[in-house]
């Protein structure tokens, strides 16, 4: 039988497929290769003559003291490093599973915000997310949320106001409702003391006789009165002029102190009964063409 030529001997049991010249020389090639890379690593076998290390016998009699404190040392340190790899890896995944994605984690905050640390929340979720947080947080009214919510709120505000860039500025010219240019500082500003108090919704619960809050804002003559979306009545008044007795809670702003043209501070004063309220003081500075609050400043509590 000629070579390439499919057959054989069924008696013998032998077959010659019709490939065999090309794959015997394939053979070939590849044995010429590899022969070098196996004599290389013989002769660096033969090089470390193993037969000629003394054996573990005979290592662990030379050993002196200081040589057992180094191997313990050693010994020590691979443990340590195992140790916290695995604890380490565990710790990111672990993390990685409750964040996910920002979307996710959003959503996860949306049911508790004290899942994270207002740090955590503003360096995970950006300028962005964290303003859709911040307008639904105020959205929500029961007492439990409201609970959990004014401290993390309080703080992000903080965190938020304490950056200059782009980003954080504009996205608390948007949850303040100042980044309309067209209208005067201080409308601008008393929205922003405003909301920085009461909430995006600009409400006050009413009294126990069901008597809604009103606002009083005390303004210089020459100041633009405007609508400042505040859940009730609002009366203007200026710096003397007397005002009737209140009904139900009182939001009341004094006029507004003009620093420099960058800076001004505000003092509003919320009473939820004539026993029960609270006097703050507001640094404002404008940013970016907006009015953000950079310190808030506790007068009086009762």
């Amino acid at each position: 039988m000629e070579l390439g030529q499919r057959g054989g001997d069924f008696a013998t049991g032998v077959f010659l497929p019709a490939s065999l010249p090309s794959a015997w020389v394939g053979s070939q090639r590849i044995g010429w290769y590899m022969q070098p890379l196996v004599d290389g690593l013989q002769q660096f076998w033969e090089s470390l003559e193993i037969d000629q290390w003394p054996s573990i016998d005979r290592i662990t009699e030379a050993m002196d003291p200081v040589a057992w404190t180094l191997v313990a040392l050693l010994v020590g340190a691979v443990a340590v490093g195992i140790f916290f790899s695995l604890t380490t890896r565990r710790t990111f995944l672990t993390a990685d599973e409750v964040e996910a994605t920002p979307e996710m984690l959003l959503a996860r905050l949306k049911q508790d915000p004290t899942q994270l640390s207002p740090v955590a929340i503003v360096s995970r979720l950006g300028a962005d997310a964290t303003l859709e947080l911040l307008e639904y947080g105020d959205r929500i009214r029961t007492h439990e949320w409201r609970y959990r919510w004014s401290s993390v709120r309080e703080e992000l505000l903080r965190l938020l106001s304490q950056q200059n860039a782009f980003g954080p500025v504009y996205a608390l010219a948007r949850y303040y409702r100042s980044a309309d240019n067209q209208e005067p500082d201080t409308l601008r500003i008393r929205r922003t003391a405003l909301i920085h108090k009461l909430g995006a919704l600009r409400y006050l619960e009413p009294g126990a006789d069901g008597q809604p809050a009103e606002l009083r804002i005390r303004s210089h003559p020459a100041e633009v009165e405007g609508d400042l979306g505040f859940d009730g009545p609002t009366r203007w008044l200026l710096p003397d002029e007397p005002a009737p007795p209140p009904n139900g809670p009182v939001i009341e702003m004094d006029p507004i102190d003009f620093h420099t043209l960058q800076d001004a501070e505000l003092q509003v004063h919320v009473r939820r009964t004539p026993m029960v309220g609270g006097g703050f003081r507001l640094q404002l500075q404008k940013r970016r063409n907006a009015w953000v609050v950079v310190e808030e400043e506790i007068e009086w509590v009762s």
